[in-house]
Order: structure tokens, then sequence, then C-alpha cells
């Protein structure tokens, strides 16, 4: 794995972990949409070059949570 990739899996994780330990329900759904974003641009990547089945299996769970939580913070 390179630098760069490293990098962008952290990059993704951090802004997930974010919106999942977030409890003002006012910034809930950007940090939402903002981890869906990143999770989908770096399962893009992911898939350009799947070397690293893990990796892309953590991002399909992230984002069927991700979807998860804002079906629910929708009905809140």
């Amino acid at each position: 794995m390179q630098v760069s990739q490293a990098n962008n899996q952290s990059v993704w994780k951090q802004v997930y972990q974010d919106a999942l330990f977030e409890i003002d329900q006012t910034r809930l759904r950007p940090k939402l949409e903002a981890a869906l974003k990143a999770v989908q641009d770096r399962m893009f990547e992911v898939r350009s070059d799947p070397t690293d089945r893990r990796e892309l299996m953590e991002l399909e769970d992230a984002k069927r949570t991700i979807v998860f939580l804002r079906k629910h913070e929708l009905q809140t």
C-alpha cells in the first residue's frame, strides 16, 4: 500500500467516525453527508485497484451504516 492510499484510507475513516460520534442533531446530517461522500469517493478508488478486499468490505459496511443513520435521522 502506498502512502497516498494509506492517507486516503485514513481520511474516509476519520470523516466516518466524526459522523458516527456526533451527538448534536443539527450537525449530524451534514456530517453524515460528508461521510457518505468520503466513503463513495474511496470506494471508487479501491474498485479501480481492487487489491485491498478488506478495505472494500469496510467501505461497504460504512455505507450501509450511514444510509441507516440517515433514514433514522430523518424520522426524528
